[in-house]
Order: structure tokens, then sequence, then C-alpha cells
């Protein structure tokens, strides 16, 4: 028996409830060859689904739901999540959601996507506390827009090729709050997010003992992502010998994020070997156990907790339920755990070896062509860092 239900006509496609609870979604554009009505249609179990088939259909015959068609961001973001949401890592889907239930949905969100403009995205990027508040909200957006042009929903992403003026980009202070004016070269100095030579030296020692140590040595000795190096296992590392040298390789193809668990690498071009320079890479193998065991046995849950406790001052009053580590790295300038791969990046650089080798070691996402001298042995690269490191002492550029 054919169901009762009222058919909604909607400004892409139509849904027609059916008797079992399902919703048939019909989408008609242009004519066949004999005259009649292009038309498809599919089956969704409810009205997120049916907005989602809705536009893979119009997309299919070739129609544009944009251009004042009524097809606002709330209404995007929502076939955005079933459609693509199933295909990124839940990692990724959180920032994106967080950004576009916080700030994008409640500002724009009834907001025709085509007629987005830069002056909206822009004052709304300026509303925000932080120059990195603004500026992971701004990918966040641009994702979700670019994937409604690539399905054929939108004329263009009008933040691809857009300037846009962050907070803290105008000024003499930063968001926390530095004066630049009052003596910059001490600014730059103290709010730098990465370290120097003589900084990853003095902390070395420090750090023996300490749970994230092989974490540190992973991240600012072979330039792994964090979520990389809590993905290792014994059996991937390995110390042989080359030329005469002993070297520390990582084999890093798995990540592990609390969001995800254990999962495959960021993209494929991060499957890669890793040489750990020296000295990291000789005190990473003192400590290697049974193969299946942990590189870094730390939960990723608190590992920034542990980490920014190292660099917490300890009263006699907590010193016995604050932990021993805590405060094993006070008076050092703080920074994030995830960026010593930047720093490992930098000495790199500053060591002499090239940008494009530089890329490949670190398994940067960006599309590199990876000629036959990008494919060198990362080794010797490695290696040169490593005497820059113990020889120079970061003092000079390795051609200096």
């Amino acid at each position: 028996m054919a169901s009762s239900h009222k058919t909604v006509r909607r400004k892409v496609g139509t849904f027609r409830p059916r008797a079992d609870g399902t919703i048939e979604v019909i989408v008609s554009h242009g004519y066949n060859y004999n005259g009649k009505p292009r038309r498809l249609s599919a089956i969704a179990k409810d009205e997120i689904e049916a907005e989602r088939l809705a536009l893979e259909l119009a997309a299919q015959l070739g129609k544009r739901p944009d251009l004042g068609m009524g097809l606002t961001l709330e209404r995007w973001w929502a076939a955005y999540s079933v459609g693509k949401g199933d295909r990124i890592t839940k990692a990724t889907f959180e920032r994106y959601a967080g950004d576009m239930r916080r700030i994008w949905l409640p500002a724009l969100g009834k907001t025709d996507i085509s007629l987005i403009a830069h002056k909206d995205v822009q004052a709304i990027l300026l509303s925000l506390p932080t120059n990195s508040q603004a500026s992971h909200a701004k990918a966040s957006l641009s994702a979700v827009l670019t994937q409604a042009v690539r399905d054929g929903y939108l004329s263009e992403n009008p933040l691809k090729s857009a300037a846009f003026e962050l907070p803290g980009d105008v000024g003499t202070q930063d968001d926390g709050g530095t004066d630049w004016s009052s003596n910059p070269f001490d600014a730059i100095e103290n709010t730098s997010d990465v370290w120097d030579v003589q900084t990853v030296l003095a902390v070395m020692p420090l750090l023996r003992g300490v749970p994230l140590e092989p974490c540190w040595l992973c991240m600012v000795g072979a330039g792994l992502r964090r979520e990389e190096a809590l993905a290792l296992t014994w059996r991937d590392v390995r110390r042989i010998s080359i030329g005469g040298r002993m070297v520390t390789q990582l084999a890093v193809y798995k990540a592990y994020t609390a969001q995800d668990g254990l999962k495959r690498t960021k993209t494929r071009r991060s499957v890669r070997i890793v040489a750990v320079m020296e000295p990291f890479g000789a005190r990473l193998w003192e400590l290697h156990g049974k193969p299946d065991d942990a590189v870094c046995p730390v939960s990723v849950a608190n590992i920034q907790r542990r980490w920014k406790n190292l660099f917490e001052p300890v009263t006699s009053k907590h010193a016995k339920t604050e932990g021993r580590h805590k405060g094993k790295l006070f008076g050092f300038r703080y920074v994030p755990l995830n960026r010593m791969r930047a720093t490992h990046s930098t000495i790199i650089q500053q060591a002499g070896v090239q940008d494009s080798i530089n890329a490949a070691m670190h398994g940067h996402s960006e599309k590199v062509s990876y000629t036959n001298y990008q494919r060198a042995n990362t080794i010797d690269a490695t290696m040169q860092a490593g005497e820059f490191l113990l020889v120079r002492g970061g003092k000079h550029a390795a051609n200096g």
C-alpha cells in the first residue's frame, strides 16, 4: 500500500516519506534526448542522509545547487558530517566540528554557502581572541568549503587565494602580550616556538630516566610527529653499521592518537625509514626493550600535561605528591612537545641539509616533486646534522 505521507519539495530535490519510515529522495535536472526529464532517486534512512543524497544526486545530474539556491552552511555541514566525516580521522573531524559548532554555525549557519563573503569571514576571524585560534578556525571552514567545491556544490571556495588579517598580525604585541617595541631581539628569542641547538643539548641529560624521554628523542632526533613516536614499538627500532658508523633507524608506518587509537600515518609519504641523528640515536638504543613493548609507554591522554609539568617549579610542600620528575626543566623556555619536530627540522636546516631532503625526512604532505636527489638516503643528512650538533655545537652553518 502506498504511503499517505505528504511529499516535501526542497530547493535541492524532493523528499517523499515512505511507510517504513525511510525517505525517497528524487532529484530532477534537464531532459534526456527523448524529451523526458532526467531524474535520479535514492532511499535515505533519515533527513540528514536525505540531505546528503540530494546533493550527491544533484551533482551527478550536473545540477549546481549554489548561487542563492538555499544550500546554507548549516545544511552543507550536516551533509559533510555524514559523508566526508566517515573518511577522515576522528581527530581531524572533531577539530572541524568544534570550530563549526563554536564559531562558524552561530555566525554563518543560515547563510547560503555561495554567498559567504570575504568581509564576513574577516570580521569573524578578527573577533577571535588569538592568532592561533583564528588560524585553525580558518583552516576548518576552508576544508569544509573545499569539499563543497570538489563535489560540485559550490563554484569556488571564498577562503582560497584570499588574504585574511588575523589577530596579532598588526601591532607591537603578540597573543601572549609580548611587547615587540621594547626589545625586539629579546622578544623574538623568547617567543620562538622551537629550541636552538644549545638548549637541546642542555636539556638532553636532564631528561634521562623521564618516561617522556624516548618520545622526545624520536621527535627531536628524527623529526617524528608526536603520534608517530607514540605508535612505535621496539620492533620498529634498529641499530646498524653503515660505512663503519653505527646508525639508529626508525620504521615509521603508523600513528596513535586519543581519538582514533592506532591508525595509518598522516599521508603515504609519511611511511618512511628515518635515521636518528646523534647523540639521540645512541641514547635511544640504550633504552631499547622487548620487540612488542612501546618505545614511549606514556598515555596519550596526559602526555601534554606530563611535558608541561617538567617546566613547573616544585615547592617542598608539594614535592612528594607531584611526581619526582616535575620541575626537571624549570628555568628553560617552555615550548609544546609537538614543536620538537619543528626543532629537528630547524637543526637539519641550520646544518646545511637541502630543504628537499629535509622535507622528505619529515614525510611532509605537501606536493613535492620527488626526484632522484630527493630520494637520497637520509642517513648522510642525519650524520651531517649530528656533526653540526656534537662537533660544531650549532654555532656555524655546515658550510660556513
